[in-house]
């Protein structure tokens, strides 16, 4: 037997959330599934300082609570741990198989966001949960007072080496350019904090230990020089990969595996919408992440009640 609602949202973090609350205001009985549990990737970040209302700034695990509480309190029902397996269309509706069952519905939105990209290095695999991590908000306490390296330049490594500096005894960021990509704010703190040490122009290319990790090899991109580095953690931020693999060929996807959508964030699948970081975008904030989430479900209602007998 399968449950059936007129709309289900796939995915549970800013986007998804935000399209629960409005399309549960319009009247539409919708269903969101979350694989895990609601709040999505903001739930790893320590401090959020650029969404709107929060002056003082906001851990990412408050500012999603009030996100969940606030779809719930407006009747959202959300099935957690059901991980979204597939989704098919049959004629006027939509087939979603999950680890909790079968679901039907006339209309679906897709929120599944990004998991972190992993860089593919001898090493890296072997070590995950011994030294090996892609959240320092989750596994900093590990490494108090220990020595620990963040791959990456954008954002998210520049906030969570700061994050680490505050627990570690040394944070070494290694980027393989010699200028970072992290907004200037983010940059300057990080330049300023004595406990981080930059490392220019190095490449990963082994992650090595016994039983945990010991050391970092890296090779220079401009001399082609290996050496290595002592380190008990390595923290890894080159980027992330979205969550379709269940989509099949309900929609078109770019080069990176992000969903195409027109502006209505529609696909060119009848009743299937896209919203936040799975989708194809130029920036990939709590803030677009929710403004993705309210216009696909105002257009998901009117698919819905134009669909309607």
């Amino acid at each position: 037997m399968s449950e059936y609602h007129e709309a289900i949202i796939i995915g549970g973090g800013p986007a998804g959330l935000t399209a629960g609350l409005y399309l549960m205001r319009a009247g539409i009985n919708a269903l969101l599934l979350e694989k895990v549990l609601p709040g999505g990737t903001p739930l790893n970040t320590g401090r959020v300082e650029n969404y709107p209302g929060f002056p003082e700034g906001v851990s990412g695990r408050e500012l999603m609570d009030k996100f969940a509480a606030h779809a719930k309190a407006f009747g959202l029902p959300v099935k957690d741990f059901a991980e979204v397996e597939s989704l098919s269309r049959e004629e006027d509706h939509f087939i979603i198989k999950t680890s909790d069952g079968l679901y039907e519905s006339m209309g679906i939105i897709v929120a599944t966001g990004t998991e972190p990209k992993k860089m593919g290095i001898p090493g890296e695999t072997e070590f995950i949960g011994r030294g090996v991590s892609y959240c320092a908000t989750c596994d900093g306490m590990f490494f108090k007072n220990l020595d620990v390296a963040v791959i990456g330049g954008g954002d998210a490594a520049i906030e969570e080496g700061l994050l680490l500096a505050n627990i570690a005894r040394k944070v070494y960021i290694i980027h393989r350019r010699d200028t970072l990509r992290a907004q200037k704010i983010l940059q300057d703190r990080a330049f300023k904090n004595n406990k981080i040490e930059f490392l220019w122009n190095k490449k990963p290319i082994e992650i090595v230990g016994k039983n945990q990790v010991e050391n970092i090899v890296v090779e220079d991109t401009q001399t082609q020089v290996k050496s290595s580095i002592n380190v008990s953690g390595v923290f890894l931020y080159i980027g992330s990969v979205p969550n379709t693999g269940f989509l099949g060929r309900l929609a078109e996807v770019d080069e990176g595996g992000f969903i195409v959508t027109d502006e209505e964030l529609a696909t060119k699948t009848k009743g299937l919408f896209i919203a936040g970081d799975v989708r194809k975008k130029t920036l990939r904030q709590i803030a677009t992440a929710v403004g993705d989430g309210a216009l696909a479900a105002v257009n998901l209602e009117k698919y819905i009640l134009g669909e309607k007998p």
